[in-house]
């Protein structure tokens, strides 16, 4: 059995990248030790990888395995695994078997580091955005003094009254007459007080409209950017799963990036 090697840096001075370097081959021998590496890199709390394969001149489908099934847990917490620097046979390999729907390759270390950075600056940007429409809104409608809000809630109330009056006049003129089993009964109403004003967070709000908030905010971003977006705290770390996601999205006829676009256009 040849030992995997394996060296680990961060790509950036944050410390929030990490760059595996893998050497030699892997297969149903060894995969074990990616098993183990990437359980150390959960652990360690850094959830943005990015696997060098300049060193690797064999990849099973043991070793493809660990990937396809290791990528669900970074994901879930915000990160991602990038794969960079494949070698002409091990990317026919990926390429026949389709992972490119699941993994994200990339030619160099800097090209997938650059891309985490952009994805990074996205999301960024959407929060950014969505609080300052919030800022915006409070600005616009600053809250009413207590004084304020019963003036507000007495015309209201006034105004409710004299609707009724009117309508019950209206029903009365165009009904039929009453027949004698009916005589003596009326209908009673519980008189409910309509809420003036509505603080809608949108960590609690429906999982479809989260996410037409989100891309109301930038039409663009692909589906695992809507995915990340949800897990902040802004949105009270919503957890969706990317099939549910992309179901979601189908049902609101917005599966694709130039229907996106078109219901930003029209917000």
């Amino acid at each position: 059995m040849e030992k995997l090697q394996i060296d680990s840096k961060f790509a950036d001075q944050s410390g929030e990248i990490m760059v595996v370097e893998l050497g030699g081959h892997v297969d149903q021998s060894n995969s074990y030790q990616l098993e183990r590496l990437f359980d150390n890199i959960i652990e360690s709390g850094c959830y943005r990888v990015i696997v060098d394969f300049s060193k690797v001149y064999y990849m099973s489908s043991a070793g493809w395995g660990v990937f396809v099934g290791e990528i669900k847990r970074f994901r879930d917490r915000g990160g991602d695994i990038k794969l960079a620097n494949m070698n002409p046979d091990i990317y026919e390999v990926y390429q026949m078997l389709e992972f490119y729907h699941i993994l994200d390759d990339y030619p160099s270390v800097e090209a997938a580091a650059a891309a985490f950075k952009k994805d990074q600056e996205e999301i960024d940007l959407v929060i950014d955005e969505i609080e300052e429409g919030e800022s915006e809104e409070a600005t616009a409608a600053p809250p009413e003094t207590p004084e304020q809000e019963e003036s507000i809630e007495e015309i209201d109330l006034e105004e409710i009254v004299a609707d009724s009056a009117k309508t019950k006049d209206k029903e009365k003129s165009e009904t039929t007459p009453i027949s004698s089993t009916d005589f003596g009964k009326e209908a009673v109403h519980d008189f409910v007080p309509t809420s003036l004003h509505t603080d809608v967070k949108l960590a609690d709000l429906p999982l479809p409209e989260k996410i037409k908030r989100v891309i109301a905010q930038n039409p663009l971003i692909g589906i695992w950017g809507i995915r990340k977006i949800l897990r902040h705290e802004h949105f009270g770390r919503t957890k969706v799963g990317i099939f549910k996601l992309y179901k979601i999205l189908r049902d609101l006829d917005l599966n694709t990036k130039a229907k996106r676009y078109r219901f930003y256009r029209s917000c």
